[in-house]
């Protein structure tokens, strides 16, 4: 049976995990003695960290970092959805009198009207983006 080049890839990468029985590494450095494009491919991969799980395993504030980034997270988005509403229901605040209805904003000052709209867009935005970055992650 040939060995051909793609199964040597694939046994290279449990050779580097350190999951190959002995006679896999005999092969695979019998290979690399024949061969010099995988001898330089196995230097280069070797030079860099084993496959897997990192040596020391998980910082131990992991934990405490990824619940201060979380609250974080919920604190900005909390910020952008309020954000949304307020700025889009400003223009749209009115006064009773006896008169009618009088808006405080809508028809008066149209430039600040489209001011408070484009940050509405901006907050809607940023809280659609998180929420997309949530769903990626599949929560």
């Amino acid at each position: 049976m040939k060995v051909t080049e793609e199964v040597m890839n694939d046994l290279l990468t449990l050779y580097l995990a350190g999951e190959a029985s002995g006679d896999t590494k005999a092969l695979i450095e019998s290979h690399a003695r024949q061969d010099g494009a995988f001898a330089w491919k196995l230097n280069a991969a070797g030079a860099l960290s084993p496959i897997g799980v990192p040596d020391s395993g998980p910082p131990s504030d992991h934990e405490l970092r990824t619940l201060t980034e979380t609250r974080k997270f919920i604190f900005l988005r909390t910020v952008f959805w309020s954000g949304g509403i307020f700025f889009t229901l400003l223009p749209l605040v009115f006064t009773f009198d006896e008169r009618g209805i009088e808006f405080l904003v809508l028809g008066r000052h149209a430039g600040l009207m489209w001011s408070f709209w484009s940050v509405a867009v901006a907050a809607w935005t940023a809280c659609y983006v998180m929420h997309r970055q949530v769903r990626r992650v599949g929560l």
